[in-house]
């Protein structure tokens, strides 16, 4: 019996991409460097972070200090229009509520910065909607390490196996295969349904309205 439903934020959720494109092209500008990237390059930029998504924005040309300082710059940046575009994807509330129906409890592990996910959680969904809310720490390692994954159910008192977890890109497949738990990949967020087929989930969805079906 499946208990236990984890989301990934970005992509999956809410819908981000105009916000996190728009604060790494403000990050770009300050650094003089031509702001060429386009949201279609921004979707593959992120899922393993903030600081990777820097790190990509600038073509890797960045040494390990200025790269700190441009991160430190993003997150400021990004947390004054953290909520300026983002919206949750249609239907996904819609489901989520019948999920609670049903008794499921619903979880939010993200490579978002921790205190930035909870502010958009609670904003867009409202404060204890979720039953756990986690998101990017210093001193916790990003997904796909599994980590964090693993301390969600034992909070949630979960098995891997009564889980699923729903994501949209290979970061969030490969975390839910390293959990041991089932992987369902979304393809209304940042990846090509390509893309997802090759991290060989357990099944890929391209509408939220199939999310309650799986319970």
């Amino acid at each position: 019996m499946i208990k236990c439903a984890i989301f990934d934020l970005d992509g999956t959720l809410v819908n981000t991409i105009d916000d996190l494109g728009n604060a790494t092209d403000y990050v770009l500008e300050k650094y003089g460097k031509d702001k060429k990237w386009t949201i279609s390059d921004y979707r593959m930029f992120v899922g393993n972070g903030a600081k990777k998504l820097i790190e990509r924005a600038f073509e890797h040309t960045l040494s390990p200090d200025e790269l700190e300082n441009a991160y430190e710059m993003f997150k400021i940046k990004y947390q004054e229009i953290l909520l300026d575009n983002a919206h949750i994807y249609d239907g996904v509330k819609e489901q989520l509520d019948i999920l609670k129906q049903k008794g499921v409890k619903i979880a939010v592990v993200t490579n978002k910065p921790h205190l930035s996910a909870v502010k958009m959680i609670e904003t867009l969904f409202g404060k204890g909607y979720f039953d756990l809310v986690t998101g990017a720490k210093d001193d916790m390692p990003r997904k796909p390490d599994p980590t964090t994954t693993k301390a969600t159910l034992k909070a949630l008192n979960c098995k891997a196996n009564e889980a699923i977890f729903f994501g949209d890109s290979d970061v969030d497949v490969k975390t839910a295969k390293n959990a041991g738990i089932e992987a369902i990949a979304c393809s209304w967020g940042y990846r090509s349904f390509e893309s997802l087929l090759a991290q060989s989930p357990s099944a890929i969805i391209d509408e939220p309205k199939y999310i309650s079906k799986l319970f």
